[in-house]
């Protein structure tokens, strides 16, 4: 397993989580649709693109990006797109195939809907007006025979639809979107044949939320995508450093894990592991807890390079005055370890943003900043993003 830092984890890099698998087909399984629910660089991107890569007899799993979608028609000739995809096609059959099964004429029912012309349509060129995608969409589902499979459709970036939406067509026409998308997955008959997990880097609630449109999204259920275990970090840490040949006791690692990086997402592992690797190149010893806290402090030195993406991120999603506020909370929760909610909306009234400030809450948590610890208590996620905060901004 090789350092996977600022990209999908896939294949033989990414870290398995059985456990996470499992229990996302056992809700498919009891009917549901499902939001990948996770602060940012937890991994949802790479959970979603295994299952794809590693499809289950019983589900044609394609994985679409809709982030550079502004109107409801195009995202769903994107979904028709990627569900009649060759390379979509291809890559399932191989993987059943694999499998030691068959599926045998199975895409020929797929290939062989009538939908009034679909196959005329030029997928890769300009929008034709007349067409209505989504009544193709519905046409589709309405015909197709899966011989008792399901289409597993994973969309990725799709709050940031909603919100190009909102800000290219105004607010109604992301609550119609919204509502068009309900509609489809509250048909008995469809749910027959489709299912659908959503995931992005911005949270699908904090953007509803805004739209006052929660009621068109309580159908999805949340599935969180938690932090590794103590045993899941070793186990992850100990496969990249065996890749780069260096030995560490597991009360050093622990140590690491425990004590320096304490919330264990698979990217601040890595992140960690890096500059252990970088030091050890340039002088070889036996890794101890000294050496790790060196370590450490160069990846808060470093962290410009792997951490401003977060900084970079506030700008995008909150306007000036919001950001002002957001600024004034973090740089309160760098100086305590925990801070009462009570005091940060008190900064939120100093502003004049006491209307905003759960949402503004919800977002930084689900951007991986702060998270609450305890009843109304918040504190940052991580302290690598604390120190490198603290320090750096």
């Amino acid at each position: 397993m090789k350092l996977s830092i600022g990209k999908t984890a896939t294949g033989e890099d990414f870290f398995l989580r059985n456990d996470v698998v499992a229990e996302i087909y056992e809700a498919l399984n009891e009917g549901n649709h499902l939001l990948l629910s996770a602060p940012r660089r937890v991994g949802k991107t790479s959970i979603i693109h295994y299952i794809k890569d590693n499809p289950t007899e019983d589900y044609y799993c394609v994985y679409v990006d809709t982030e550079d979608v502004t109107d409801s028609q195009t995202f769903f000739k994107v979904l028709l797109k990627a569900i009649f995809d060759i390379e979509n096609k291809s890559r399932y059959q191989k993987s059943i195939e694999k499998a030691g099964k068959t599926i045998k004429g199975f895409f020929d029912k797929i290939d062989n809907v009538d939908i009034g012309g679909f196959f005329s349509i030029d997928f890769s060129g300009k929008d034709n007006e007349s067409i209505d995608y989504y009544e193709k969409f519905k046409d589709f589902l309405e015909k197709v025979d899966l011989d008792n499979r399901k289409i597993l459709l994973m969309v990725d970036e799709f709050p940031v639809t909603i919100e190009h939406i909102k800000d290219e067509q105004g607010e109604q026409a992301a609550r119609n979107f919204l509502k068009q998308n309900r509609s489809i997955r509250q048909n008995d008959k469809y749910n027959q044949k489709i299912k659908f997990i959503y995931t992005g880097s911005i949270g699908l609630l904090s953007v509803v939320k805004k739209l006052n449109a929660t009621v068109d999204v309580n159908d999805i259920l949340p599935y969180k995508l938690k932090p590794l275990t103590l045993t899941e970090g070793l186990e992850l840490s100990q496969n990249l450093l065996q890749t780069y040949k260096i030995e560490i006791e597991e009360n050093v690692l622990k140590y690491l894990l425990k004590d320096k990086i304490e919330w264990l997402i698979p990217f601040h592992i890595q992140l960690s592991i890096k500059e252990i690797r970088d030091l050890f190149r340039i002088a070889p010893q036996k890794v101890n807890s000294e050496f790790i806290d060196k370590a450490f402090n160069e990846l808060i030195l470093n962290g410009d390079i792997y951490l401003d993406h977060y900084r970079g991120r506030l700008s995008k999603v909150f306007n000036r005055d919001e950001l002002t506020l957001v600024h004034g909370i973090l740089k309160k929760l760098t100086e305590q370890q925990t801070v009462n909610e009570a005091e940060l909306y008190d900064l939120a009234v100093k502003h004049h943003l006491e209307n905003s400030f759960k949402n503004i809450l919800l977002t930084l948590e689900y951007d991986g900043y702060i998270v609450e610890y305890s009843d109304k208590k918040w504190r940052f996620y991580s302290p690598i993003l604390k120190k490198w905060w603290s320090k750096n901004v």
